[in-house]
């Protein structure tokens, strides 16, 4: 399988975003997932009271479809974080773009307080998605704080669980360790694609089954790495396992 990590500022201009998304998907090759953070498209600011109310749903889901027309026409995936509107209310989302089909979405459930003031919260944590014949789990942000929800990932059949991360605060920095440890207690890939803010103290990361970093991004920069692993070191068996 081949992974591309986009590791972008994201900010609240959607053809700001939007155009710095369909750059990195011009660089990607047939056969690639291209992952960027949480809140991509749409931009991500929970903080600020007026958030949901600036947020422009023809805009954000005319960026959806036109990332997913790129995304098809240069044969690769797109896993993008945006807010989207469903069941006629904001929610915190990730979709897989660039398939066939109707794009599959995820919306986030364990949201912060922040979140709750703009979005609705998902029926459950995680959700497994089909990329290229690959069954990968979704999660976003503080969803790195329930490893309930990583392990029935695993129990559902992931290889990989891709976490789209905003973590931009100084105590988030914390983190760096959960990675490397989901990875190697669930025996599959980790793969978290932080937002690369001026203010970002926690990088994005690939990491193997073993806890091996593949791929690791520079801090507060836009940064674009990519790699092929290997999903023959996805633990078979977590009951009886030989790795370590």
């Amino acid at each position: 399988m081949d992974i591309r990590i986009a590791q972008l500022a994201v900010r609240r201009d959607v053809a700001d975003n939007l155009a710095r998304v369909l750059a990195v998907l011009e660089g990607a090759r047939p056969g690639e997932l291209v992952v960027f953070p949480e809140g991509m498209l749409s931009g991500y600011a929970p903080e600020d009271d007026g958030y949901a109310a600036s947020l422009d749903e023809r805009a954000i889901e005319g960026g959806i479809a036109e990332t997913s027309r790129r995304a098809a026409a240069r044969g690769c995936l797109c896993l993008l974080g945006s807010a989207t509107r469903s069941g006629g209310a904001w929610r915190n989302s990730v979709v897989l773009l660039g398939g066939p089909g109707e794009a599959p979405r995820y919306h986030k459930a364990e949201l912060s307080e922040l979140d709750r003031r703009h979005f609705r919260p998902g029926p459950a944590a995680g959700d497994l998605f089909e990329a290229g014949g690959v069954p990968v789990g979704v999660l976003a942000c503080r969803e790195i704080l329930f490893p309930g929800a990583w392990m029935r990932l695993r129990e559902r059949g992931a290889k990989v669980i891709f976490h789209l991360n905003n973590a931009v605060q100084p105590q988030d920095a914390v983190w760096s360790h959960v990675f490397p440890t989901r990875a190697m207690e669930l025996g599959l890939f980790v793969c978290s694609v932080n937002n690369g803010a001026p203010t970002q103290p926690l990088p994005s990361v690939l990491v193997a089954p073993s806890g091996r970093e593949v791929l690791r991004t520079d801090l507060r920069k836009d940064h674009v790495l990519a790699a092929a692993i290997d999903l023959g070191e996805v633990v078979p068996d977590l009951a009886s396992r030989t790795d370590f």
